[in-house]
């Protein structure tokens, strides 16, 4: 408990140094709060361990001259009570420290903060370089997190430095309305198919590199449960995590610009229902509908074209097992100048601007399976298998597919994913885009990647 009340302090006043919108008058008072609270809980202990019976104390002829005595706190000499006459001053301190331990407990939780440090070893055969090397095996990623509640307003944010650049992750505050109903505002996950991911490694699947996996955007959003068989998502986004719309050194896949692509997603609204259904114990399945329209805002011709995608999914967990389906549509049609074709669009993340079909069809099939696992520090593992393949409605395109087989194990505050990824005409796996018809176009290429990661 005294490790809890220094914590407590330490970030009470972690808050008043950092923060510029925390509510610096009821931080005060929690930190009066928890000195007074200290000071009591002190007190009372040291009375406690004074009154405690004393196995050694003197012999059963000296109880009765003394039975009427109350000695004070800290008074080691003279004589002491008998065990039968201070049992209820001993039981109601107890209960004093106990009641002073419930009032603990109820002091608004502070900003808990954590984070992570990640290394990556990435062997790719299409890399003559990385291949005459065996590989390289260097730093990937550390990040910081900081998330709790201040009053009633909620904080959950994340900040990530990779070897090349350094971008938000997401970054919201929240207020719940009711048991039912949450809103947040700021840069939060876009609610589209699969939450809160259509995969299970860390190569994430083909959807996350189209911008429909793990998307943030800067908007508002409201979480909707009106029981617990329903979860509806509205949500209304002005931009990307960036309004810099040439800035590719970021997490998500956005339309980025540069060259003659200068298109950029602007005011996108999102609607996703889910049905939660239960076949008793580790048995469920869980349907949902996503939709998603927005425009594309084009800085030459500065006309706004249009955009949506719509998803249906299926996620069931049986037992051990876990399976995932879902198909997709989207399209983009942006307002190009004369002589840019719009069957292909420009997005990009990690610092990378690429080409995409600007229409298609993609389906997600991905299957996993815990193992019940205990060797040494390892405590969970879990193998799986995530395919997708998208097939373009543009002229000049070819399909293009990606499979992640690995497993996932964990070990204390360790985490480590080892995973085999294969990719045809696909980005990030030896491809030179999504969905265009080019020189690597009908070529399979691979790569062993293994991350490794120290969770705090």
């Amino acid at each position: 408990m005294s490790v809890v009340l220094v914590a407590l302090i330490f970030w009470s006043d972690s808050l008043l140094a950092s923060s510029d919108h925390a509510p610096s008058d009821e931080i005060e008072q929690i930190q009066r709060q928890v000195i007074e609270l200290q000071q009591q809980l002190d007190q009372l202990r040291e009375r406690l361990a004074t009154l405690e019976p004393d196995e050694q104390g003197e012999a059963a002829d000296n109880t009765d001259a003394v039975a009427g005595a109350t000695p004070e706190a800290g008074d080691h000499g003279g004589a002491e009570t008998s065990s039968a006459t201070r049992q209820p001053t001993v039981d109601a301190l107890a209960e004093d420290v106990a009641g002073l331990e419930d009032r603990l407990d109820e002091l608004p939780p502070a900003i808990e903060f954590g984070g992570a440090l990640r290394l990556n070893y990435a062997w790719r055969d299409y890399d003559d370089v990385n291949k005459d090397r065996v590989g390289d095996f260097e730093l990937e990623l550390f990040r910081i997190n900081a998330r709790g509640t201040v009053g009633d307003v909620i904080l959950d944010a994340e900040w990530r430095r990779y070897n090349d650049f350094q971008a938000i992750h997401h970054g919201w505050v929240g207020y719940d309305f009711s048991d039912r109903l949450q809103g947040q505002l700021g840069i939060t996950q876009v609610p589209f198919g699969i939450l809160p991911y259509a995969s299970h490694g860390f190569w994430f699947g083909g959807t996350y590199y189209l911008g429909f996996e793990d998307d943030y955007d800067t908007g508002i959003k409201f979480v909707h449960t009106p029981s617990d068989d329903w979860t509806f998502h509205y949500a209304f986004f002005k931009n990307p995590e960036y309004a810099s719309d040439s800035r590719a050194g970021r997490y998500s896949f956005d339309l980025v610009t540069g060259g003659d692509q200068q298109n950029a997603e602007v005011n996108q609204l999102n609607l996703r229902a889910e049905r939660h259904l239960s076949f008793g114990a580790n048995r469920t399945l869980d349907l949902g509908l996503s939709y998603e329209a927005g425009g594309i805002y084009n800085e030459i011709t500065r006309e706004t074209g249009d955009r949506f995608a719509v998803a249906a999914h299926a996620d069931a967990n049986l037992g051990p097992w876990n399976l995932q389906l879902q198909g997709l549509r989207y399209e983009f049609d942006p307002e190009n100048p004369d002589g840019v074709s719009d069957a292909f669009v420009q997005t990009g993340a990690f610092g990378f601007p690429f080409l995409m079909a600007a229409k298609a069809d993609v389906l997600s099939v991905n299957v996993a399976r815990d193992l019940p696992v205990q060797f040494g520090p390892i405590t969970g593992m879990t193998c799986y298998n995530d395919f997708t393949y998208i097939h373009p409605d543009v002229r000049n395109s070819a399909d293009s597919i990606q499979n992640v087989t690995g497993c996932s194990v964990s070990a204390g505050g360790i985490f480590a994913y080892f995973d085999w990824i294969a990719g045809k005409n696909m980005w990030f796996a030896g491809g030179d885009g999504i969905g265009r018809n080019a020189a690597t176009a009908g070529k399979w290429r691979s790569r062993l990647n293994v991350n490794i990661g120290f969770y705090f």
